[in-house]
């Protein structure tokens, strides 16, 4: 499995943002999608990098 570039930017706006629903609308894509692209690269690194709570969406230690 590789990491394609429309993953990486979706997660770097999504650190850059906090937040799924924003960064989906920055990046002008659906927020599912955003979501799928954050799990790829998860699944890539073979740990979660992304805590997602009610306020928000940060980057995990190793994220």
């Amino acid at each position: 499995m590789t990491v394609s570039l429309s993953d990486l930017s979706a997660f770097l706006e999504v650190v850059r943002c906090s937040s799924v629903s924003r960064a989906a609308d920055a990046l002008g894509i659906t927020q599912p999608s955003v979501s799928k692209a954050i799990q790829r690269m998860a699944q890539f690194a073979g740990v979660p990098l992304l805590a997602r709570g009610i306020h928000g969406a940060w980057r995990t230690a190793r994220g």
